[in-house]
């Protein structure tokens, strides 16, 4: 029977139905069949029920499903129940299934239902084969006592349900979503039908609907949602399968590297450039988690105020009035005579929304849905409706869920037609928290917020001339994304659409046009360059233009950095950022007739004076800081800080010899941590006699104890020192002893007692990476000149694995180039490398010098293995 079950699954698997209920009823039936065979020896001899519980019970078992099981038997001995076990669930075993049993005599069953999990599986029996009359009599009175005591039950499992969340997520924006447990996922929908358990006596979504907690609208769309996401776990399960082994692999988190793969499974296929199957595949999903994210969220504060009151829910006189609309325990409702085309109506109902917290009331809802749906509702966009809008919007977080409520019924599209490419569309990369439709929310409720509770935001935003137009710039910053890259470009024109259909004032419409294409000016310089070279603040300055733009480029590049994610802005991100604007800043002053100032010139003496007061304290001499910072470039005392010079001062003191170097680590709690990074991020500087190679040595040692180099800053001073600072993320644990091997491993690399590469290929070749199904992250290498015109920045893309920095790295001293500047990025699989090179006469790259650059990276890269 094994190898029968075993062969059926792996026939449904290779032609089974399409991904979706029918496979999983069919593998359900397959199963069945199975028991059955191997119940019916016992069967004749005991009085025994075999029950399909969970998923197996809804025969929704999908391919990597747990087969869940109710033994349910009348007073049979332990040695006969160990034979009912090992004849009906051994083989299963044996067949490769995940099977999950519960050995119980009705009074067992019954008493169990304590455990809420225990309970949402015993409303979900179903006999598959046996004394059928004692699975009824164990599932009439879990109904009775479940709805003899509601409040027990209904509190437990929202509080499931919250526990659940916190953990998968929310698969309606995850860019890599769990469709089982996540919120909006299959398990809400489940979630419903357990609790008209204990509200109505019976289990399922269809009796929530005559008692008030859905609308008859409501369940139609939660099941084509639920079966939405049905379809696409089950062709999860599959590809997992197929990859994995014959043997179904469970998988409930849809990965990115599952996702083409999935999309090709349930029908998408690839329509352009900027429409690809798999953005189609998860635009359906996030829409549809929505769905039921929406519905449940709405049913549930319906039962919430059931709880609170001890008592079902029926029709109330209302409880107080806003703005003409009725206010009943956290429901918004539209009266009935509410004339719903009144031209102000969504604007209205927006604010009223965000005023109170509340959700709509499902009858309103369908009332607004229909007339969406008929068209022509009568709505315009004025200057009463406009200023309205943008009032919500400056509340900050308060908004968004005010935004969601109008999003499901369809009145931000009808408003504005612009936006439906927008709504659910996926954002498939690391950076991304959010579908674009609602990062755009979340970065508009980030500016909101920012100038409410941070100082630097509020003085920015009182040099901003027109607050109506930065609120619109930063709502519509990346509407070009629905269009095609690059976003900053195709999104001018649309956003200018937007802002005109709205009847924003020509110079409004000018600034949005104007932000959405500089909104990457700043943060992208500050990555990638130096930000304390004067000379590309006065190119940045050029583009900008004044002071009140420069503003909103500060203002928009933190909400939108904050709104896409910990990968994206950190605080030191905002720190470069900062660093960057008030240079630029300083540019703008001067042009505006405020006297020429040489910033260069004013940081380095802050700089100096600063060091020199401190040396004393610190064990230097003032002197000795002057001679240090006498032997270097002026852009080492604007990069470094006065504490820095210092300890570079003492380190330098004595020339060192040949083959020594000089190290000095300072804890991580004294610094900002870069992008993306996790734990203490500790700075490392290292003094030794300048050579090509020092950072790549440096890089290489760091990866063969398994730490990672988040940036770095590197100076030469002109009696051929190096002096080099790194910021270094030890690996999980880490403490003082690592630092000393890692210490140790540089003093040999530097007398030549190290041989890195060899080490760094073998670890890199035994370690645990493997290339991803959906093929490796290909290796790009760009270079963009620096806008000052002092250097060339090279940027690699490439999947992240033991030592592609010390790779890069070699690569680069190869050609004799000297790394400036480094900031490194890990996001997911991928790393992003970015470099501020110059050649060695201390020019950027010329064309001859960028190919063979772009051979050597991508042929070190290529030796570590992967692409």
């Amino acid at each position: 029977m094994a190898a029968r079950l075993k062969q059926r699954g792996e026939q449904l698997r290779l032609g089974g139905p399409p991904p979706g209920r029918a496979w999983c009823e069919a593998w359900s039936d397959a199963v069945d069949e199975a028991l059955v065979a191997l119940s019916s020896s016992v069967l004749d001899s005991h009085r025994l029920a075999v029950v399909a519980v969970g998923g197996y019970g809804r025969r929704e078992l999908c391919p990597g499903s747990d087969v869940d099981l109710l033994l349910l038997h009348d007073r049979l001995e332990r040695q006969e129940l160990e034979f009912v076990v090992r004849r009906i669930v051994y083989p299963l075993w044996d067949a490769g299934l995940t099977v999950g049993y519960a050995v119980r005599n009705r009074r067992e069953a019954i008493g169990a239902i304590d455990d809420v999990d225990t309970a949402t599986s015993m409303l979900e029996l179903r006999t598959v084969c046996g004394d059928r009359g004692l699975a009824s009599l164990v599932q009439v009175e879990v109904l009775r006592r479940l709805r003899q005591r509601p409040h027990k039950f209904l509190e437990s499992l929202r509080r499931a349900d919250t526990d659940r969340k916190r953990k998968a997520g929310d698969a309606a924006e995850a860019i890599e979503p769990d469709l089982k447990s996540g919120a909006g996922g299959l398990r809400d929908v489940q979630s419903l039908s357990w609790a008209a358990a204990a509200l109505v006596g019976v289990s399922g979504l269809d009796p929530l609907v005559p008692a008030g907690y859905l609308g008859a609208t409501d369940r139609p769309r939660l099941v084509h949602a639920r079966e939405r996401l049905l379809a696409a776990r089950v062709a999860l399960h599959l590809e997992v399968a197929d990859r994995a082994t014959s043997t179904p692999v469970k998988s409930e988190v849809l990965r990115l590297e599952s996702q083409d793969a999935v999309a090709a499974r349930l029908g998408f296929v690839d329509r352009g450039e900027h429409d690809l199957a798999a953005h189609d595949l998860m635009r359906e999903l996030i829409l549809a988690a929505r769905v039921i994210d929406h519905v449940h969220r709405r049913a549930w504060s319906l039962i919430d105020a059931d709880l609170a009151r001890g008592a079902r829910r029926r029709r109330r006189p209302t409880e107080r009035e806003h703005d003409g609309f009725e206010l009943v325990d956290g429901v918004l409702r539209l009266p009935d005579g509410l004339d719903l085309g009144t031209t102000e109506l969504p604007t209205r109902l927006l604010a009223a929304l965000a005023d109170t917290g509340a959700v709509l009331d499902r009858g309103s809802a369908a009332r607004l849905r229909r007339l969406v749906e008929d068209g022509e509702p009568g709505w315009a966009w004025t200057d009463t409706q406009r200023e309205r809008f943008v009032r919500v919007l400056w509340r900050g977080g308060v908004m968004v869920p005010a935004l969601a409520e109008l999003d499901d019924v369809g009145l931000l599209t009808a408003m504005l037609p612009e936006w439906e490419p927008l709504r659910g569309r996926p954002q498939r990369n690391p950076y991304h928290r959010y579908a674009l439709d609602r990062h755009a929310w979340h970065a508009a409720a980030n500016l909101g917020d920012l100038v409410r509770r941070e100082s630097w935001a509020a003085e920015a935003l009182r040099r901003v001339d027109d607050r109506e137009g930065l609120l619109l710039g930063v709502l519509l910053h990346d509407v070009g994304k629905a269009v095609g890259e690059p976003h900053s470009e195709t999104g001018v024109p649309l956003a200018r659409s937007i802002a005109t259909r709205m009847g924003a004032a020509a110079s409004t419409v000018e600034l949005v046009g104007r932000l959405v294409r500089l909104h990457l000016l700043i943060p992208d310089a500050a990555r990638k360059h130096d930000v304390t070279d004067p000379a590309l603040a006065r190119a940045l300055a050029a583009e900008v233009g004044d002071a009140s733009t420069l503003a909103c480029l500060h203002l928009l590049a933190a909400a939108d950095g904050r709104a896409t994610g910990p990968t994206a802005w950190s605080a030191w991100t905002g720190s470069l950022v900062q660093t960057l604007i008030t240079k630029v800043d300083a540019v703008l002053d001067e042009q505006d007739g405020n006297g020429a100032r040489d910033l260069e010139h004013e940081a380095a003496v802050e700089t100096v004076r600063e060091a020199q007061r401190l040396a004393p304290e610190l064990g230097a001499e003032a002197a000795a800081v002057r001679e240090h910072l006498a032997l270097l470039p002026t852009r080492y005392a604007r990069s470094v800080s006065p504490r820095a010079v210092v300890r570079h001062t003492l380190m330098a003191l004595l020339p060192p010899g040949a083959t020594e170097v000089r190290t000095r680590v300072t804890p991580g709690e004294d610094l900002a941590a870069p992008t993306g990074a996790q734990g203490h991020v500790d700075e490392l500087d290292v003094v030794a006699l300048d050579h090509p190679g020092w950072f790549a040595k440096v890089a290489g040692v760091v990866a063969l104890h398994g730490g990672s180099i988040l940036a770095a800053d590197a100076f030469s001073r002109e009696d051929g020192l190096a002096v080099d600072t790194f910021r270094v993320l030890p690996p999980d644990g880490a403490a003082g002893a690592w630092w000393a091997a890692v210490e140790g491993d540089l003093a040999d690399a530097a007398a030549g007692k190290l041989a890195i590469r060899a080490r760094v290929l073998r670890q890199a070749r035994a370690s645990a990476w493997r290339p991803s199904p959906a093929g490796d992250v290909p290796t790009r290498i760009t270079a963009t000149p620096d806008p000052a015109g002092r250097s060339t920045s090279i940027e690699v893309h490439t999947m992240d694995r033991v030592g592609v920095l010390y790779a890069i790295a070699t690569a680069l001293a190869e050609l004799e180039l000297d790394i400036v500047v480094a900031r490194i990025q890990t996001l997911g699989r991928e790393v992003v490398d970015v470099f501020s090179v110059r050649d060695a006469d201390g020019n950027p790259l010329d064309a001859d010098h960028l190919s063979e650059l772009e051979l050597a990276v991508a042929g070190a890269i290529a030796e570590l293995g992967g692409n």
